[in-house]
């Protein structure tokens, strides 16, 4: 652990804040983003949320905003052009864009004293000297705990989070009857995508269960091993689709506070009890992030 990372992500985040400015006209990878940022992949859509408060797909879709705006008080430009020019679709879904952004049409805008919305992290279009981390209040609570490796029966699941359910089923209908389910066990999460930035169709979730014996791969049931040592646990009460809220406080209020750094391994979730027999708002999951 180090005396104090806080600097360290501030400085790394402001680079990189930079770095997206100077390749708006680019199609930004999160890998290619993540390398110039010195943040490990398996981590850094969560990194960048909770530093700049919302995900490298809304930054960088309100940035060109910004920029057609500036645009279109600047210059005679046709609309569609500008819309063209700011990586939109088409005409319609821009205007659709500066209307959430300034509650009046680009034609109008042109005419208006409108000004930018405020950012949560500070930084706007040709300004990452702005930058300033969210406010979070008191920081989220956290235990480092050390854990062995993991055996882990998983099933995946590809395509939207919110139907994970019926993998959910079939995982634990299967290990029933193999006598894999009891007491003991642990009921896992990994979740590997941000749906901010992958298709849903594309998104990857691994529902799974420890196993104290072995078991073999069969099929689409498959094994694996989640690696040992530090990880940070912060407990999360409340409905499944608020937990990008918990993660967003542990990795933007927390982590550079903590002295920790991020290890190059996943992240996942415990889940304590069942929404089959609890109400959505009594749901309690334990985030594990691995760091040293």
């Amino acid at each position: 652990m180090r005396p104090s990372t806080e600097q360290d992500y501030h400085e790394r985040i402001v680079r990189t804040l930079v770095f997206i400015q100077q390749h708006l006209d680019e199609s930004l990878e999160l890998d290619q983003v993540a390398a110039v940022a010195a943040f490990s992949s398996f981590h850094f859509h969560r990194i960048f949320r909770g530093l700049v408060g919302e995900s490298l797909k809304e930054h960088v879709r309100r940035l060109r905003l910004e920029r057609a705006a500036q645009r279109l008080k600047r210059q005679d430009a046709p609309v569609t052009e500008v819309a063209l020019d700011a990586r939109f679709e088409t005409h319609e879904s821009f205007t659709r864009a500066v209307k959430a952004m300034f509650d009046v049409s680009p034609s109008s805008y042109r005419a208006a004293h409108k000004p930018v919305p405020e950012a949560p992290s500070g930084t706007h279009y040709d300004d990452p000297a702005g930058y300033h981390p969210p406010g979070y209040g008191d920081p989220t609570p956290v235990e480092v705990k050390e854990l062995p490796p993991m055996q882990i029966l998983f099933l995946r699941h590809l395509g939207p989070y919110s139907q994970v359910g019926a993998t959910w089923g079939r995982l634990m209908s299967w290990a029933g009857p193999r006598g894999l389910l009891g007491p003991q066990m642990k009921i896992i999460g990994i979740v590997h995508d941000d749906p901010d930035v992958t298709p849903p169709e594309k998104l990857r979730y691994d529902a799974g269960v420890t196993v104290s014996r072995t078991v073999r791969p069969e099929g689409e049931f498959g094994v694996l091993e989640l690696p040992g040592g530090r990880y940070a646990v912060a407990m999360h009460k409340g409905p499944y689709e608020t937990l990008g809220s918990t993660y967003q406080r542990l990795y933007g209020g927390w982590l550079p506070k903590s002295g920790f750094e991020l290890r190059d391994s996943p992240a996942f979730e415990q889940y304590l009890n069942s929404p089959q027999n609890s109400r959505p708002e009594d749901l309690v999951t334990l985030i594990h992030v691995p760091v040293e």
